[in-house]
């Protein structure tokens, strides 16, 4: 008997690999850091020079697998989280140490995928917005000036790592049919006897034919933090960019509201690319923030940039920007850092390297 069942167990070991050949698991990341100078860095004032972490992209890593289950389906998983080489922390989702720890805080989702009816994805999914924002944007949403800032620095009652990837939700993205791709999520807040506490829905569609692309995206999110049932945050984006030789135009609207505080503002962003050689590719990009109660709170965003590829992984890249904040405004050039001063003009320049791996 012990000879038996020593027998089946080297048996299953000897199958189990060929089981798993028709699954595949990838480790993907990407590793950004540079010099970085910026004016009014800081509350109270005062500039400021740095070592940073992800300056264009946000450094992070990850695990994205499937499995091949028969009849055009696939089993799907991916995990991501992000990470900053100048301290080697976990950027932890935007929360403080002491909220604990979330280790994949750019996503952690499994679900069925099929190239004829589309993936259904469970856990905590990046919204439909944020899918259709970095489809939009020619920068590559870089973290510098672009409409990366939009969900980051607006005045609803969300965080731009809420806007970004929402807990306990479900998304449905179909497939391509004739340039047209269509994605709705839905996020159940989890409080018992209260379905709509907490909960979120997110809508975005995209359009594409040779060298032009459309898009446009919903989000409406209730009170995270379950005090009330009201919608603190909502938003909507509708915009394009087009190609052709070696120029980028990008042309974006959106609006943000927090209809429980009564904040709305309006961001109107232009982005224009040019790539001269395989090599080079040069950028500007300007956003207005118009505050539809005060004007106090308008804001001009200026940006230049150069990219320069070593390799198809490795690149060198320098912006500088300047904001002109009114009064009472506080847009900054990082993405999830304002103006350190209601009403500071920020001044900032970087130059770093980003591998992509």
């Amino acid at each position: 008997m012990k000879r038996f069942c020593f027998a089946a167990f080297v048996l299953a070991g000897a199958i189990a690999p060929a089981a798993r050949a028709q699954s595949s698991v990838t480790l993907y990341g990407i590793v950004d850091a540079g010099v970085l100078y910026k004016t009014h860095a800081a509350t109270g004032g005062g500039s400021a020079w740095s070592v940073a972490s992800g300056i264009d992209s946000t450094s992070r890593w990850g695990l994205t697998g499937r499995e091949d289950l028969g009849g055009g389906l696939q089993a799907l998983f991916e995990l991501e989280s992000a990470f900053r080489v100048n301290t080697g922390q976990n950027i932890n989702g935007g929360q403080p140490a002491s909220a604990g720890t979330v280790l994949f805080d750019r996503g952690a989702t499994v679900g069925i995928g099929s190239k004829t009816y589309g993936n259904v994805l469970l856990g905590k999914n990046r919204s439909p917005i944020l899918r259709i924002q970095s489809r939009l944007d020619i920068e590559g949403y870089s973290n510098f000036g672009s409409l990366n800032n939009l969900l980051y620095q607006n005045l609803s009652g969300y965080t731009g790592y809420q806007y970004s990837w929402v807990d306990n939700s479900v998304e449905y993205i179909s497939p391509e049919f004739a340039g047209f791709q269509g994605m709705a999520m839905y996020s159940f807040g989890g409080t018992a006897g209260n379905f709509s506490n907490k909960s979120v829905v997110s809508l975005g569609a995209s359009y594409k034919i040779g060298g032009f692309l459309a898009g446009a995206s919903y989000f409406n999110g209730r009170d995270i933090t379950g005090a009330t049932d009201s919608t603190t945050a909502r938003a909507y984006t509708v915009g394009a960019n087009y190609g052709w030789d070696a120029f980028k135009v990008m042309l974006d609207f959106a609006n943000f509201k927090n209809p429980a505080r009564g904040t709305s503002d309006n961001f109107y962003t232009a982005e224009f690319s040019y790539t001269p050689t395989p090599f080079w590719t040069l950028s500007a990009t300007y956003i207005r923030q118009d505050d539809r109660v005060t004007n106090d709170r308008d804001a001009s965003l200026y940006k230049l940039g150069a990219v320069y590829s070593l390799s198809r992984a490795t690149s060198v890249y320098s912006f500088i920007g300047y904001v002109k904040n009114n009064r009472l405004a506080t847009l900054g050039l990082q993405n999830s850092t304002p103006a350190g001063v209601p009403g500071g003009n920020q001044f900032g320049a970087a130059i770093g390297i980003r591998h992509l791996f």
